[in-house]
């Protein structure tokens, strides 16, 4: 493992692979979410307490600052991977109710039903 990888938290790294997994079946595809989420996990905005510490060597303990930050930052990363979850269903949803219609679920079970009782009594 490269030095980046051993100076990450473990929180965030536990978020990523959460991201990528859910990301496998996201309509856009797995290289978009990988791309997107490894930009907002560089990115400094997220976590600025967190940064001057990444130049420090790997076994540095982290500040109690920069781990609240950590832990807010992750807060609001299974926040959106909660909103990646929801948007897979809402195409799955969609996808089923343009092959099968809006026709409601045992309806045809219901005109069956009703034929075979409307011909009994007519006999």
């Amino acid at each position: 493992l490269d030095d980046l990888t051993m100076s990450i938290h473990p929180l965030v790294r536990d978020l990523y692979k959460r991201a990528l997994l859910v990301g496998r079946d996201y309509p856009l595809g797995l290289p978009y979410v990988r791309e997107t989420w490894k930009k907002a996990l560089r990115r400094p905005e997220n976590c600025p307490a967190c940064y001057p510490l990444t130049a420090t060597a790997p076994g540095v303990s982290r500040s109690v600052e920069c781990e609240k930050e950590i832990r807010k930052a992750v807060g609001k990363g299974r926040y959106m991977v909660k909103e990646m979850i929801g948007v897979i269903q809402l195409k799955k949803y969609r996808t089923l109710k343009k092959r099968y219609g809006e026709e409601p679920i045992g309806s045809d079970l219901l005109r069956t039903f009703e034929s075979r009782n409307s011909a009994s009594r007519t006999s």
